[in-house]
């Protein structure tokens, strides 16, 4: 059966390919790559030898229809990213979703994964998170980008370029707060590898003093919020009434509570009084 493979990569350390995706890349077709010739060379050193395509942020749509009639005609195909997990912030996504629309298998073959690695190593929350990406290389954008973020209480994943890396801490402290934590995680399963878990301000001043924390790839984690978002008393009401309507008085005072700064008995002691006074 022609089947899209998803193949899993080492982030650093080439010991972590496993034998799955060893036997997968050596049996597919074809694999699709962002690099060939940086590609071309992990392969050698594993002893496969296979054909190599092209398959980028910047591929068109006659590329990913041709990958596509390649699965129809029955070869099977593997993508890889040039480290990591495919598809997480690499292409691969609308492949993967025309060749489910057109009923071909799809299979993960996993492995190494940057933000699994730097959320288990860093020290803070696990039972839920949030991947944000690539932060904002504009300013104005990152400031949006925390802000919207001030009041998530999962924990916070983010890649950064190193280059970029003192400028995103600085901004964590002033948006976010001082105090919240954060994990750097530097080279991961490589040579060099840190991970260091502190408050947002320590890690500032840790980044501006150590100039080697602005070298390497690097993944970003931050503590959650423990702070409810505050919103008006007057929107408050409004959102009560409207759940109200469809859920009843306690069940409008439970959910309104998760984005107030009052306890779900006092948001209904609160509205339900002022509601009978009229």
């Amino acid at each position: 059966m022609p089947t899209l493979y998803l193949v899993s990569t080492p982030i650093g350390n080439k010991l972590d390919i496993s034998l799955r995706a060893q036997n997968v890349l050596s049996s597919v077709d074809v694999i699709l790559c962002e690099d060939t010739k940086k590609s071309g060379i992990f392969l050698k050193d594993l002893g496969i030898k296979n054909k190599l395509l092209s398959y980028h942020d910047h591929s068109n749509v006659s590329k990913i229809n041709y990958f596509l009639k390649l699965l129809k005609e029955g070869a099977s195909l593997a993508i890889i990213s040039d480290a990591g997990t495919p598809l997480i912030s690499d292409p691969g996504y609308e492949l993967v979703a025309k060749a489910i629309e057109e009923k071909i298998k799809v299979t993960s073959i996993p492995g190494p994964s940057a933000v699994i690695s730097a959320l288990i190593s860093s020290g803070l929350s696990t039972s839920s998170f949030v991947f944000e990406g690539y932060a904002p290389k504009k300013k104005g954008q990152l400031e949006t980008v925390l802000k919207n973020l001030q009041y998530e209480m999962r924990t916070i994943i983010l890649f950064e370029s190193p280059k970029r890396i003192e400028r995103l801490v600085q901004m964590i402290v002033k948006i976010l707060g001082p105090k919240r934590k954060v994990s750097l995680a530097k080279e991961l399963t490589k040579k060099f590898e840190r991970v260091i878990t502190d408050e947002a301000k320590e890690i500032h001043e840790l980044i501006i003093k150590d100039e080697t924390l602005k070298k390497g790839e690097m993944v970003i984690v931050i503590e959650g919020s423990k702070e409810k978002q505050l919103i008006l008393v007057e929107h408050e009401k409004v959102l009560f009434e409207e759940i109200q309507k469809l859920n009843g008085t306690k069940a409008a005072s439970k959910i309104v509570s998760k984005i107030s700064s009052k306890t779900s008995k006092e948001i209904y002691s609160i509205f339900s009084e002022s509601k009978n006074d009229k």
